[in-house]
């Protein structure tokens, strides 16, 4: 599961106090990224949040400043960037955005490989693996041109009958070769109701 952020990497702020009141300066960008990761989410095909432990990479690409020299510059590029905002606060806030969207909260992330570099273009890149569960692809249908009334109904037989039998379809994605184009459930592995 991939989030892009494109623009100046953000990193998480305390909060303020007004009076005894406290606030959360950042509030205005959270809700534009929470609506802008939620957009990826559902275009990457998922229709839910990750269970369970996940693992996350975070690479933060922070802007060369304009005012090095050309060959600092070109020295620069891809190496890492050791001055604040430090790193974790970078991951605290995209971990923070991606609560309720990527999974129920950021406290299942059990492994992190962050990094922070110099690039011609800044930005944050976030890719989240869900560990330990089995994840099986199902394939669905192959259709030529366009789907058919009768496709979209097996897709909804298909999927109440993974449902059925205790899997849970996280993923709907397609894939195209000479043959046509597949659509694929990615479902969990089968759930013991013992528990």
């Amino acid at each position: 599961m991939l989030f892009y952020h494109h623009g100046k990497p953000v990193a998480k702020q305390r909060h303020r106090m007004a009076g005894n009141i406290a606030y959360d300066p950042q509030s205005k960008i959270k809700n534009a990224l929470k609506y802008e990761f939620a957009k990826q989410h559902s275009s990457q095909g998922y229709l839910n949040a990750l269970q369970g432990a996940i693992r996350a990479k975070v690479d933060v690409c922070c802007q060369i400043p304009k005012s090095w020299s050309k060959k600092r510059q070109l020295e620069s590029l891809g190496r890492y960037v050791i001055t604040r905002p430090d790193l974790d606060n970078y991951e605290k806030f995209y971990f923070d955005v991606l609560n309720g969207i990527a999974y129920k909260d950021d406290s299942q992330i059990v492994s992190i490989f962050s990094q922070k570099r110099y690039s011609y273009i800044e930005g944050v890149e976030i890719n989240l693996t869900q560990l330990g569960g089995i994840m099986i692809n199902e394939h669905a249908i192959t259709y030529k041109e366009n789907v058919l009334v009768d496709d979209l109904n097996y897709l909804v037989k298909k999927a109440n009958k993974l449902g059925l039998n205790n899997r849970q379809v996280v993923r709907v994605y397609q894939q195209e070769d000479e043959e046509g184009t597949h659509v694929y459930f990615e479902v969990d592995g089968l759930k013991d109701d013992k528990s």
